[in-house]
């Protein structure tokens, strides 16, 4: 895998919109709370621009910025506007971009899992499940810190104190790959489709019905994606039901003797902290740690 340098801060942040659109005044707040924070801004135009429900004029126009920041020398991170849905539609403008020339952190979560998925299996690139504008600017310090702590500055991470729901040996590790559990579901019989073999995968989902998530559980079952990994790690789980999303998930994945960290504040929550992947990772159930290299 290949770790990108810890961010340049004579360098830009540059912000892309990869997905859904978003209304440019909060484009705006973002922009000036990174600036505020000491960061020279650089924000993509398709970040202002609007198409039915994706961002941009056009799919292409979202892949160009993206490569774009890629490219540029002066832009030394890359932060994702928001999910929402049309990640997957940039692909097939990407075709002949070697991303590893151009080794940068790249932050996102939610629809942005796709990408993840795609940089970690194609190119081999490190990237971050982390905050996106909406959620710096709650200017939540916890999200914040991590942010800058994990994806910027790309230090080795230690979350300590985590429940384990389940143990299976002392120590388990392998590279940690995954994000949210609909958009990984969503790779599955594609060219990206994500490979849990040896790995830590990590799971999060937001405003499912509990029978929504044993569906796409159940599918990763099926397609042998929780056989295959080293172990687990439970991000955030919200609805209205938590009670019963937590006893579903407990009922599918507990059978599998795999250890699996859970309640990690990482995905549609806050505070959102930020998780390597891509990275070599161990979830040490005697420490009650999770270790990311």
């Amino acid at each position: 895998m290949i770790k990108p340098p810890p961010f340049d801060r004579s360098k830009k942040i540059g912000i892309v919109a990869l997905a859904g659109p978003m209304d440019s005044a909060k484009v705006l707040e973002g922009e000036l709370y990174l600036r505020e924070l000491g960061y020279d801004v650089l924000v993509a135009p398709s970040c202002f621009e609007c198409s039915r429900y994706l961002a941009g004029n056009s799919d292409e126009d979202r892949a160009l910025d993206l490569k774009m920041m890629f490219s540029d020398d002066e832009v030394g991170a890359i932060l994702n506007m928001r999910g929402g849905y049309g990640s997957n539609r940039i692909l097939p403008y990407l075709t002949g971009f070697d991303f590893t020339r151009y080794p940068k952190p790249f932050i996102g979560y939610s629809d942005i899992t796709y990408m993840h998925i795609y940089l970690n299996q194609c190119f081999g690139l490190t990237t971050y499940h982390g905050p996106m504008i909406n959620d710096l600017v709650k200017n939540d310090p916890l999200t914040t810190g991590s942010f800058i702590k994990t994806a910027l500055n790309g230090g080795p991470l230690t979350l300590r104190s985590v429940d384990f729901q389940s143990i299976a040996g002392g120590t388990v590790s392998g590279i940690s790959i995954g994000g949210n559990l609909s958009m990984i579901c969503s790779t599955l019989g594609t060219g990206v489709e994500i490979d849990t073999c040896g790995k830590i995968l990590f799971l999060e989902e937001v405003n499912e019905e509990p029978y929504s998530v044993d569906r796409l559980l159940m599918q990763l079952v099926h397609a042998g994606k929780i056989r295959d990994c080293a172990g687990i790690i439970l991000g955030d789980f919200s609805g209205e039901d938590r009670d019963e999303i937590t006893k579903t998930i407990k009922d599918i994945l507990l059978p599998f003797n795999k250890t699996i960290a859970t309640n990690i504040p990482a995905g549609h929550t806050m505070p959102n902290l930020t998780i390597p992947l891509g990275v070599y990772c161990e979830l040490d159930a005697v420490a009650n740690e999770i270790r990311f290299l």
